[in-house]
């Protein structure tokens, strides 16, 4: 998951992520253009060895998703993916600026900064589904429908039971677990285990697990 690192992280931050599916016939005819000018080139360049390999580069990455959408029936989309960060001081937002974009190109995105478009960011991350034409050109990217699945931001479910009662915090996302034991519609008994080792707390969290039902008054507990 693309996202998975940056969820896990608890920053706080928002993320806003739209999709915009291409014509296929378009894009294989516009590769296929490419493919035949780069091959050209790489056959009839006289440029420096850095300047070939990027070219190449392009040349097989364009061969690929030509072959993906031809042979694989994929589809292919551009990619918008915008991230806000907040924090309280400068310092601390730079070191989280720095941490997210570190996290990013580690999965293969190039980041850039909305310097002096800000204001056109924060928009395209509140929920008006608006993706705003001056800051699109400089977010797009390329992704067929597999890498399409890895943007889903979902990764992990919460548990949460609208009576329960408070049991810990989700590892995975750091949300809250709110679970009622005794919900016979949803679960088929109310047993528990609780393990760890000597003197980590296990009969204290019972003792608190019990006063807590108690307040809920549940009558239903057995000592």
């Amino acid at each position: 998951m693309l996202l998975k690192s940056l969820i896990e992280t608890n920053i706080n931050m928002n993320i806003s992520i739209f999709y915009e599916r291409q014509d296929a016939y378009k894009t294989i005819k516009d590769l296929t253009y490419h493919i035949g000018n780069v091959g050209v080139e790489i056959k009839e360049t006289n440029q420096n060895r850095q300047d070939i390999d990027i070219a190449a580069y392009t040349y097989n990455d364009a061969k690929y998703i030509r072959k993906e959408i031809q042979i694989n029936n994929e589809d292919i989309y551009f990619l918008y993916t915008y991230i806000i960060v907040y924090a309280d001081e400068i310092k601390e937002l730079e070191y989280y600026l720095n941490k997210v974009e570190g996290i990013t190109q580690s999965k293969g995105m190039q980041t850039r900064r909305a310097n002096f478009r800000q204001d056109d960011l924060f928009f395209t991350t509140l929920p008006f589904m608006e993706n705003k034409e001056k800051i699109k050109e400089s977010a797009k990217r390329n992704i067929l429908t597999s890498g399409l699945i890895c943007t889903y931001p979902f990764i992990s479910s919460n548990i949460f039971d609208e009576e329960g009662i408070f049991i810990g915090t989700n590892i995975y996302n750091n949300s809250l677990v709110f679970i009622d034991r005794y919900n016979t519609k949803k679960y088929k008994n109310a047993n528990m285990c609780i393990f760890g080792t000597s003197g980590a707390g296990k009969s204290f969290y019972t003792k608190l697990l019990i006063l807590r039902y108690r307040l809920m008054r549940n009558k239903t507990i057995h000592y």
